[in-house]
């Protein structure tokens, strides 16, 4: 109804809903909106509005709502349960915050349509998309709501072919071996893989399939990026026994640099200048990090233990000039010959 303004969510009328028919009885769509509309304290609630959040709950919460015609009324023809019936509408706008940190990083792959429909299916249209009484409301921007106070800012989507995350999850839940074309940094060419797959890695809006080989002979286990598997098929004909040592995460592990580790830790100490020195300060680059200030300097030197040298690495050199590896000796020398490396390319 044109300048109706609700004080109430989307959220409260499913919850009022499902409370008047849960216990089995049979209602007119009169009689439901009536109860409503005097629940609610919202007389201009209008006959679209109900309609509308019937189809909702049909379509997207599965509620068995049905139209008797004999008894010319609405019920469930089965016991159901809201899904959002346990969550305020604080809550309510936290899984809308979480659905956005999921499409943040959506490659539009199987796996992130999954958790955004999961996400969808107890996340119903309430307070997130509907006004609210804000003070001195943006020009010409119509009416606010709380999703529009908040932005999440996209990030680079992973290209993986079509098909590869549910291959990888049926394989991983019934223990399949996978096979496919791998294209290495580390090779020259791609390569065909047959791998035990044991653990799916999320890390910086990528996914990594951290698997091993069945032939002794082959040294793993180790990540694969899911963008760089080609032509990937399940081996239903054979099952493997999951290892004791299936985890990707090794118990040694400190550093806080992503997914990628290696088999030996390293003490690094690496000194920061200028506008790095806030950066470092302002996050825990690893659990046993130790921080020293030098103000008579201008420096900031960080000292932990870690065996994620290449993701350090790359992220010593983000820093250009304000940054510099101290220890260990071989992470100077190869600084050096990358600088020496970009100096020759200008």
């Amino acid at each position: 109804m044109p300048g109706h303004k609700t004080t109430h969510t989307q959220l409260e009328r499913f919850r009022l809903i499902d409370s008047m028919l849960s216990d089995g009885e049979v209602l007119s769509f009169e009689k439901i909106l009536d109860s409503l509309r005097l629940e609610l304290c919202d007389d201009l609630l209008s006959e679209s509005s109900l309609r509308r959040d019937f189809r909702y709950m049909k379509n997207e919460l599965g509620a068995p709502l049905a139209y008797d015609k004999k008894r010319h009324g609405w019920h469930y023809t089965k016991p159901f349960k809201l899904p959002a019936e346990g969550f305020s509408d604080d809550e309510i706008l936290y899984l809308e915050l979480m659905k956005s940190l999921v499409n943040q990083n959506s490659n539009d792959d199987f796996l992130y349509k999954a958790f955004d429909k999961l996400l969808e299916k107890i996340t119903p249209e309430s307070l997130v998309s509907e006004p609210i009484n804000a003070v001195g409301e943006a020009a010409g921007e119509g009416k606010i709501t709380l999703r529009d106070r908040f932005y999440i800012a996209p990030r680079p989507k992973q290209l993986i072919d079509k098909g590869v995350v549910e291959k990888i999850l049926e394989a991983i839940k019934n223990n399949y071996l996978l096979d496919f074309n791998y294209f290495s940094k580390w090779e020259p060419e791609e390569r065909h893989r047959k791998i035990m797959p044991f653990q799916l890695i999320f890390d910086d809006g990528s996914l990594y399939l951290y698997g091993a080989s069945k032939n002794p002979r082959v040294p793993g286990p180790r990540l694969y990026k899911l963008s760089k598997m080609h032509n990937v098929e399940l081996i239903k004909s054979r099952n493997f026994e999951l290892p004791a040592n299936y985890r990707f995460r090794e118990d040694f592990e400190e550093g806080r640099f992503g997914a990628f580790q290696y088999d030996e830790a390293y003490d690094f100490k690496l000194e920061f200048s200028g506008e790095a020195r806030s950066t470092v300060r302002e996050c825990v680059w690893s659990d046993n990090q130790i921080i020293e200030e030098n103000q008579k300097e201008g420096t900031t030197v960080i000292s932990f233990t870690s065996s994620q040298w290449i993701p350090i690495f790359r992220w010593l050199l983000s820093f250009g000039e304000n940054a510099h590896p101290l220890e260990p000796d071989w992470l100077v020398e190869q600084w050096k010959e990358s600088i020496e490396k970009m100096y020759k390319n200008l």
